[in-house]
């Protein structure tokens, strides 16, 4: 049997983790001495309360080798057993490296994948990933396929600030937005795990505008999705009129959690797609 093993940053809820067959291992976020677990020891409407109240920005540290072991350890009972472990962008995180040291020890029966980026682009691989499983591909061809759709997944996000991402020293190619940016709402595009500048917008609304305008057409998708930060009305304004632009389409829907959401900041919206093959 083929499992698929991700890390927390693909936001996940428990529940949706479970009925899918799903290993979420969790990354860490720490406020001064207290440490949590990313999805399990803090929520997120908790953590988006704190961030914006703390003195300093949280830290954030990816899993460590030995505790992917262990995931692999248990889901390797039976000969014919694999392991697919998807994780975010590696230019983010070095979650993707702890899981690779981690999967040497497996004679070639992991497979670590590095997705190119975060959130529900991440979820767009793992549901793909379990329906070409469920479809009877073999272990390899679902590798293969996971790969091959990397550069199909399309995110891009509005942020309230660049604040975190600059104080967070994730800002890559966005650099460039900063500087005169007071007053002005940045929207990104998420690309091979670089936050690439897309266009300044006045206020939220005409980001939320811009946003809109940018999911493509009369273009078949495989997967459509949403995503924020304690920005529940945004939410559930883009969910609406998504629905509204691709019909037929399911839109998956939630709220970025404690790790990402230390660099992204509160207030953020996100739309991704995952363009059909």
């Amino acid at each position: 049997m083929l499992h698929i093993v991700t890390d927390s940053t693909c936001d996940l809820r428990p529940a949706e983790a479970q009925s899918l067959g799903v290993t979420v291992v969790p990354l860490t976020v720490r406020f001064g001495d207290e440490q949590f677990r990313d999805g399990i020891d803090i929520d997120g409407d908790t953590f988006y309360r704190r961030l914006e109240s703390a003195s300093a920005l949280p830290t954030t540290s990816q899993p460590s080798p030995e505790q992917f072991a262990e995931v692999y350890r248990d889901l390797l009972r039976d000969p014919d057993d694999r392991v697919l472990s998807i994780h975010i962008a590696q230019k983010w995180s070095g979650t993707l490296q702890s899981a690779t040291v981690a999967a040497q020890d497996f004679d070639g029966r992991v497979a670590a994948v590095d997705s190119g980026t975060v959130s529900v682009g991440m979820q767009f691989l793992i549901r793909a990933a379990i329906a070409d499983r469920a479809g009877g591909a073999d272990a390899d061809t679902v590798v293969r396929n996971t790969q091959a759709r990397r550069d199909r997944v399309m995110i891009y996000v509005l942020l309230d600030t660049l604040t975190y991402l600059h104080k967070g020293g994730r800002i890559g190619p966005a650099q460039a937005f900063l500087g005169g940016i007071l007053n002005v709402k940045p929207l990104l595009r998420v690309v091979d795990g670089e936050a690439h500048p897309q266009a300044r917008t006045r206020n939220r609304q005409q980001g939320v505008e811009k946003l809109l305008e940018l999911v493509p057409a009369g273009t078949r998708l495989q997967g459509l999705g949403t995503m924020h930060t304690s920005a529940p009305e945004l939410l559930d304004e883009v969910r609406r009129r998504l629905g509204d632009a691709q019909p037929g389409t399911e839109l998956i829907a939630g709220q970025i959690g404690p790790v990402v959401g230390t660099y992204v900041g509160p207030r953020a919206i996100g739309v991704a797609w995952l363009l059909a093959d």
